[in-house]
């Protein structure tokens, strides 16, 4: 490595802080791994500089490498960016952040439609505006603006400012260029490129980053931040679904671009009712609750049978349904529309549904206001394997849990470096509590009315006790709602905000900022979302967390699925299932408040399970309030002089 700090051995010459002990641990992890082409994965507490220790070990030793670091959330991309611009200062680097066209359209960014187009769709449609694009009012006038610009000015910018995707897209919007074409063109000169995790583990996606960047997957250095999050978000990569709106979308495609027979006498409309009608049925016998499996053969069982074929006339049907999805796709391009066609989706669903491996995957059907069949992927092993063709992975989290059930989950190296730090903060800075005569259990809440009443009550005599900047997670946006329609917001007497399911960022931030600014402040959030991960709370901002219950899962059957796949494999179904995640997300929503040796807190967890949990520190009592006093109270004198004496 090319230097060492003053703590001795081999750390980041570029780390832009004075290192703690921790930091020097994590980044002689980054140097064994880089220097040795192992893997590491690293588990380290919230707060702990893990995303500057990292990055300052791997662009001091990436040699000819070059760096992909890979985020969950926008938040998470921007404090990538703040802490390259902090590195730069000691080592010439240039890194550039990229979203998905979603957010990275200017277009994409003005139409709702566009905003759910997939990968697929977005650059089908992308490609289409840039070939018409030979003037500003033909094609994209954001494309057209690119090509009029001065390409050395704005790679100077990039390397002055190092800008993360928000400030590009404002920059880009003020000069009317597009802020994804403009960032996918500079990545072949970036040393760091920050995407969210579809960049890497999505096919068509990976393959093209890797020609933007000119590099091959063996050349990279790839960094995966929030990694509890990925087994999960590989599984669902790998799942499809399709549902009974799909299925009424098909209908209104064949009436507007033909309406072909898929086999004799039967059309396409016709089809779509026959999936629709499967559909419903299904979702009639076989949900319980959400969700219910579905015998592997159901599906196409059904519809062999309503249209009167064999297995071999049933596969064909998916071609036919591919080929005339692609003249619907080509004719909405033509009039300038994203080029969706559900037409073309049901016929990739016959074919995920019919290949999928049943050791691998389940077969379900889910319940709700657009019932549909899913194709659930259990091995999140699956998507992961390009990993293994990089020479080195930096795995890490606060709150990874098992390292080698996590390397085992991903099928990574045997020889894999495991890495744990423990917290350089003060242990008497940190408190969690809770209490057992509550709980959000199911079948209790179901058989109590009583119970949501009571945890109001105990989140109100909390907050208004002790008053101090305080986030209450709940499990879930239907037990919030019951638990407001009980006047919460009215009966606490500080500044209450609310996170709403259907917020869109800007107005979350908005809300996130209304209650850092104002002291006493408290905000409803669900937990193991926005909130829950990626967003920084210092010093007086968050001192408070109210846990509202253990954050199990619902016992849906995809959850029953995953504890029978786990059992089968590693004979620990419920822990890696059920208890593990559970974990994970509570002391994730609890690692907010603790960001630095000065800040203090205390996590009031409102569930008797919690006493299930060995490991956590939490202390039971029976007035959670005045523990939450007591704690503030006795603070350390540092902490006194600040004035924060309860």
């Amino acid at each position: 490595m090319s230097g060492q700090n003053s703590a001795g051995g081999t750390a980041g010459t570029s780390f832009p802080y004075v290192p703690r002990t921790g930091q020097i641990r994590i980044m002689h992890g980054v140097f064994d791994a880089l220097t040795t082409g192992r893997h590491l994965i690293m588990e380290s507490p919230t707060g702990s500089g893990k995303t500057a220790s990292v990055l300052s070990a791997a662009v001091d030793n990436m040699g000819n490498r070059k760096i992909l670091y890979l985020t969950r959330t926008n938040s998470q991309q921007r404090q990538v960016m703040r802490e390259l611009r902090r590195i730069k200062q000691k080592r010439n680097v240039l890194g550039i952040a990229v979203q998905g066209r979603n957010n990275g359209c200017l277009l994409a960014r003005q139409d709702d439609e566009m905003r759910s187009g997939t990968a697929d769709e977005l650059s089908a449609y992308c490609g289409y505006l840039k070939e018409r694009t030979k003037s500003e009012h033909e094609g994209c006038r954001y494309y057209y603006g690119l090509l009029e610009a001065d390409g050395n000015r704005l790679l100077k910018w990039l390397r002055e400012e190092m800008p993360d995707a928000e400030q590009v897209a404002e920059r880009c919007m003020a000069m009317q260029i597009c802020p994804y074409e403009m960032s996918k063109s500079f990545l072949s000169d970036a040393d760091v490129v920050t995407a969210p995790y579809i960049y890497f583990f999505d096919p068509f996606i990976r393959r093209r980053l890797l020609e933007w960047m000119g590099v091959q997957t063996g050349q990279l250095i790839i960094i995966l931040d929030e990694a509890h999050n990925l087994p999960d978000y590989l599984r669902e990569l790998e799942s499809v679904r399709f549902g009974v709106r799909s299925a009424q979308g098909m209908r209104s495609e064949a009436e507007e671009y033909g309406d072909p027979e898929v086999i004799s006498g039967v059309s396409i409309r016709d089809l779509s009712e026959i999936v629709e009608k499967a559909i419903r049925v299904m979702s009639g016998d076989y949900v319980l609750d959400e969700d219910g499996l579905v015998p592997p053969d159901e599906f196409e069982a059904r519809l062999m049978e309503e249209l009167g074929v064999n297995s071999r006339s049933f596969a064909s049907i998916a071609a036919i349904l591919s080929s005339q999805g692609d003249v619907v796709r080509d004719a909405k391009l033509k009039k300038g529309r994203l080029p969706r066609s559900y037409i073309r989706s049901l016929g990739d669903f016959i074919r995920y549904w019919t290949e999928a491996e049943p050791g691998h995957h389940v077969k379900l059907v889910n319940g709700g206001e657009n019932p549909s069949l899913e194709v659930y992927c259990l091995d999140p092993a699956i998507a992961a394997a390009p990993l293994n063709d990089a020479r080195t992975t930096i795995h890490m989290s606060g709150t990874l849990g098992s390292l080698q059930d996590y390397r085992t989950l991903l099928q990574l190296p045997e020889d894999s470096i495991l890495l744990s730090t423990p917290s350089d903060f003060p242990a008497e800075n940190r408190k969690m509590v809770y209490v057992d005569d509550v709980t959000t259990r199911h079948e209790v809440i179901t058989r109590d009315a009583g119970m949501i009443a009571a945890l109001a009550d105990r989140i109100v005599d909390v907050c208004n006790r002790v008053q101090r900047n305080t986030i209450v997670f709940v499990p879930s946006y239907s037990l919030l709602d019951s638990m407001l329609a009980l006047n919460l917001e009215r009966r606490i007497e500080a500044q209450t905000l609310v996170e709403r399911k259907e917020m869109k960022q800007a107005e979350l931030m908005d809300c996130v900022e209304r209650f850092k600014s104002v002291r006493g402040s408290v905000f409803f959030s669900v937990i193991g979302g926005r909130i829950g991960e990626g967003l920084d709370f210092p010093d007086e901002s968050l001192e408070m967390v109210v846990i509202v219950g253990v954050p199990y899962s619902k016992p849906t059957a995809k959850q029953r699925a995953l504890v029978n796949y786990y059992d089968i494999l590693y004979g620990k179904g419920w822990e890696m299932a059920v208890k593990g995640p559970a974990l994970r997300k509570l002391m994730q929503a609890a690692g907010r408040m603790i960001r630095s040796d000065t800040d203090r807190g205390i996590a009031v967890v409102l569930d008797k399970r919690l006493s299930h949990f060995a490991g956590t520190g939490a202390e039971r009592v029976d007035d959670a309030a005045g523990a939450a006093a007591d704690f503030f109270a006795g603070g350390n004198a540092a902490y006194r002089s600040r004035g924060r004496l309860f």
